[in-house]
């Protein structure tokens, strides 16, 4: 956990998190990924309230969406009038196709504006579970289909930007990933990070919050990566935030009760989210961790020789790997991103 100290944390899980205003928040189209319980869809239900130009949430299957659409306009409505500037789309991040699918989805609307991306969306499964694409069920849908979905988006978010009011893609971290730097200390004898973290020995190898926190750490270290690559000054506005311990269906178990004293509610949660949506001084978020809704530091693994090694070389297949699965990705790099 690095400075974080216990007593730190514990403080800080007390404090009553701030809810930005939002003044543009009514000329933006926001997507939030994994909407229908928890931090996406108290994070939801607090964008419908600031009436959207539109918003874009997703859930794993059509009907999730229905009903999720359902309680996002009853829980925003006010004085009895509903607002109707909430879209729904499916979206399985298990399953590459699905995560294609919304592209298309976006590529087809006739106004494809798209300021702000939280992605949310995330796993914690106790045994290993592999999807149909072949990986390991965490590090797919925490990972890989999470950048998948960003690379794709990245065109929308970088049009849709302005020079006052530059459009964000937020990814949802954990202070997990405080952690995930134990489990990767012989990383740099690897051939395949991607593959030896997905391989079935790995995961028997180690508890689901280990591999958990390995997935989130590569989210850190992936947008951090991206960030350094964006044009300057930049169009999209990158960053990972930690929510802290929340009483979410994730991790609400029997084991996790005993926090009861100091864990938050789902609702001031989801602020830490619209913090990296909306809040902040974008200069100053562009590329950080956040938690508390302020800038935080990372693992200190991210700043040591390996852990910089690592990343770069997790940049490099992780590209590779997401040009394979869709062709339009590496001519997203080539147009949307510095080469030098």
């Amino acid at each position: 956990m690095g400075i974080l100290s216990a007593i730190g944390f514990l403080w800080n899980q007390l404090k009553q998190l701030p809810l930005p205003s939002g003044d543009d928040v009514p000329s933006r189209v926001f997507m939030v990924v994994g909407s229908n319980v928890g931090l996406g869809l108290e994070a939801s239900v607090h964008i419908a309230c600031m009436k959207p130009k539109s918003l874009l949430v997703t859930c794993r299957d059509t009907d999730k969406c229905k009903r999720t659409r359902q309680v996002i306009l009853e829980r925003a409505s006010a004085d009895g009038e509903e607002s109707q500037q909430v879209e729904t789309c499916p979206l399985d991040l298990s399953k590459f196709d699905s995560v294609r699918a919304v592209a298309d989805y976006m590529a087809a609307k006739e106004d494809r504006q798209l300021n702000v991306v939280v992605a949310n969306a995330a796993v914690l499964r106790q045994d290993y579970s592999s999807t149909l694409d072949g990986w390991n069920l965490t590090l797919q849908v925490n990972y890989i289909s999470t950048v998948l979905l960003s690379i794709l988006l990245l065109p929308y978010l970088a049009e849709s930007s302005t020079p006052d009011s530059p459009s964000r893609l937020v990814f949802v971290s954990s202070l997990a990933h405080y952690f995930g730097g134990r489990l990767l200390k012989d990383a740099g004898t690897w051939d395949r990070i991607l593959e030896t973290v997905s391989d079935e020995k790995f995961a028997n190898e180690h508890c689901r919050e280990g591999r958990y926190s390995v997935s989130k750490l590569f989210g850190v270290m992936f947008l951090r990566e991206l960030e350094a690559r964006l044009p300057k000054p930049s169009p999209v506005v990158v960053c990972s935030v930690d929510p802290g311990l929340c009483r979410t269906d994730m991790f609400w178990n029997s084991q996790a009760r005993f926090m009861s004293l100091f864990s938050r509610s789902a609702e001031q949660g989801s602020r830490t989210l619209l913090h990296g949506a909306i809040g902040g001084d974008a200069d100053v978020i562009n590329g950080r961790y956040l938690a508390t809704c302020s800038v935080s530091r990372e693992s200190e693994y991210v700043f040591t020789p390996e852990g910089q090694e690592l990343s770069k070389k997790l940049w490099d297949e992780t590209i590779s790997l997401l040009s394979q699965i869709d062709p339009r990705v590496p001519q997203i790099i080539e147009q949307y991103l510095r080469n030098d």
